[in-house]
């Protein structure tokens, strides 16, 4: 597909969604959200609230051309290395834990995995963007010491690796309002999403279950693709601490990927859509998804050109120094969540990011970083 086409078909997207959103949610607020398209050559997009947060919402969401140019030709590239891997090979071998060698779901054609994969990735970084906008997070990082001096309540997304680093309670506010935009953008999407599938000219009953699990696959490697293109192309590297502007790739699905299969894991929900995936299912697809991406960017974007396992998740609780970095950013969203609750003028609790106990117990068990081995 030319450049041209691509940007029309973003449009096209983006702009119903907006218009939805606008005549409705909005509507009601008597608020008003627009999308703007920038030329400027910036992989990214950005979110921009006009007045007071006690005032109807002003809102806009900008997107770069070159974000939607760079996110088609990643789906396509993704598919043609995914479709390239010689059957047999060790890499090929890799698929076996998941049960079957299939690298993207069957029932789609090879465009229709180009053009669903571009999709769930544009779409998401479009709820990344309102969930800022939904919860106000330039006000809140100008009242909580992220670039005081700021007159605009601009929030950027782009190659976060080449931000000018913020460290201290600065980095840790921008971590936490990343993580929350993070959670109303999964939880949007999700929403979207078993809106389509039980749409009936969108998908036959029969055909629902499959469709859905393919949708869902194709989401999560857009998802990571996303994170890690957002990072350049070196490798994650988990800090102890929140440092710079965006916590690292690796954190972000660790957190993300968990609330999608969990969310769909929940029994009413998995009544209403009809799909027939447990929790194994869901947690292997997930998987697959991840090998599939990290094979993919390690290979084809880093330097060194080979398969590099820093790009798998392994779960939060099996990193002891992303324990370590999640206890100020609990802390910090316990401070922030009165406030954002206040501002935030939709929207379900779900879409509020969330720390179980259990999970909180975890984390405050570890010992200062540096002082020794896990609390008993």
């Amino acid at each position: 597909m030319e450049d041209i086409e691509v940007y029309e078909l973003a449009r096209e997207l983006l702009e119903k969604l907006t218009s939805e959103l606008g005549s409705g949610i909005y509507a009601r607020l008597e608020g008003e959200l627009s999308i703007r398209w920038d030329t400027a050559p910036k992989f990214g997009a950005y979110a921009s609230s006009l007045g007071a947060v006690d005032q109807p919402p002003q809102h806009c969401i900008t997107i770069h051309y070159a974000f939607v140019r760079h996110m088609w030709r990643d789906a396509e590239n993704f598919c043609k290395f995914l479709n390239s891997i010689p059957a047999g090979s060790d890499v090929d071998k890799l698929y076996d834990f998941f049960g079957d060698r299939t690298k993207l779901p069957s029932c789609f054609s090879e465009e229709e995995q180009i053009r669903n994969l571009f999709i769930a990735a544009l779409t998401w970084v479009y709820f990344h963007e309102l969930g800022h906008l939904m919860q106000e997070h330039g006000h809140i990082r100008v009242q909580h010491g992220v670039n005081p001096d700021q007159q605009s309540s601009d929030i950027h997304e782009f190659d976060a690796s080449g931000r000018e680093p913020l460290s201290g309670r600065a980095a840790v506010v921008s971590h936490v309002t990343e993580l929350a935009a993070d959670f109303e953008a999964t939880n949007f999407y999700l929403v979207e999403l078993i809106r389509h599938i039980n749409n009936p000219d969108f998908v036959s009953d029969e055909k629902k279950g499959e469709v859905f699990s393919g949708l869902v696959y194709l989401m999560i490697c857009g998802l990571s693709i996303v994170f890690y293109r957002f990072n350049g192309s070196v490798a994650p590297v988990l800090s102890t601490i929140p440092h710079g502007s965006h916590p690292d790739p690796l954190t972000r699905l660790e957190i993300n990927v968990p609330h999608i299969f969990e969310t769909l894991d929940i029994p009413a929900l998995r009544q209403y859509i009809g799909h027939a995936l447990d929790r194994k299912d869901l947690v292997l697809l997930s998987g697959k998804a991840e090998l599939s991406v990290a094979l993919y960017w390690s290979i084809t974007k880093t330097s060194e050109k080979r398969f590099d396992d820093r790009f798998l998740i392994r779960g939060i609780l099996s990193r002891p120094e992303v324990l370590h970095y999640l206890r100020p950013i609990i802390e910090c969203w316990d401070e922030l969540l009165p406030e954002v609750k206040a501002i935030r003028r939709f929207g379900g609790s779900l879409g509020l990011l969330t720390f179980s106990d259990q999970f909180r117990d975890r984390v405050n068990k570890m010992v200062p970083w540096g002082e020794g081995a896990e609390a008993n």
